[in-house]
């Protein structure tokens, strides 16, 4: 399969030709909605301290997070300096550590990868937040809203209530009474109808 020329993917994404001091060639990276890009060194440092400020908000000492990596806190301590370069595998291993979520560490050193816009960033880091809080079922409640919500837009809601006008009310989307039941979902204080799929679905 061909796939997209280099330039198409280049395009379509978005990146843009940096040329980093730390990268012996020019690279490509996504800038943000202020389109300063942060080269290497920079969020290198940007991410040391993102790990340092989570390991203080859970009042944890450097003496006590280094042996739960198998380090000592000399060495630790070169990683929350941006002396030493993390690995994919020691920030996993840190996020167990720390109890801490991916966007905990990462969010504050590259927000634009959550979004287009720091309202769009704060709202998608606060929904993931909640997110990891609920329970399977509940889990699967908001990701059958979310499903619908995603398939049936304003125009195909009103071609909906036209032809099932009897079962389709404002907030409702419409549905087969013999193939779906209809419960009440409390989330967040909130609550609202969400419906279960028949078993051979689940």
């Amino acid at each position: 399969m061909a796939g997209p020329s280099l330039e198409q993917w280049i395009s379509d994404l978005g990146l843009q030709q940096v040329n980093d001091p730390d990268v012996d060639k020019p690279v490509y990276r996504l800038p943000p909605p202020d389109r300063r890009i942060t080269l290497n060194a920079a969020l290198e440092e940007r991410i040391s301290a993102s790990i340092r400020e989570a390991r203080e908000r859970r009042n944890l000492s450097r003496s006590k997070l280094a042996p739960l990596l198998g380090l000592s806190e000399a060495v630790y301590a070169r990683y929350e300096t941006s002396v030493s370069r993390l690995t994919v595998g020691r920030l996993i291993h840190l996020c167990e550590a720390l109890g801490a979520s991916p966007e905990e560490l990462l969010a504050p050193a590259a927000h634009h990868l959550w979004g287009e816009n720091q309202t769009k960033v704060d709202l998608l880091l606060a929904c993931i937040d909640k997110l990891r809080g609920f329970d399977e079922e509940t889990l699967q409640d908001v990701f059958s809203l979310l499903n619908r919500l995603g398939k049936t837009g304003t125009s195909a809601s009103a071609a909906m209530a036209r032809r099932h006008p009897r079962q389709f009310s404002p907030g409702r989307r419409a549905f087969e009474e013999d193939e779906w039941t209809w419960r009440n979902v409390h989330l967040g204080g909130l609550c609202w109808k969400a419906r279960s799929p028949p078993l051979s679905t689940r």
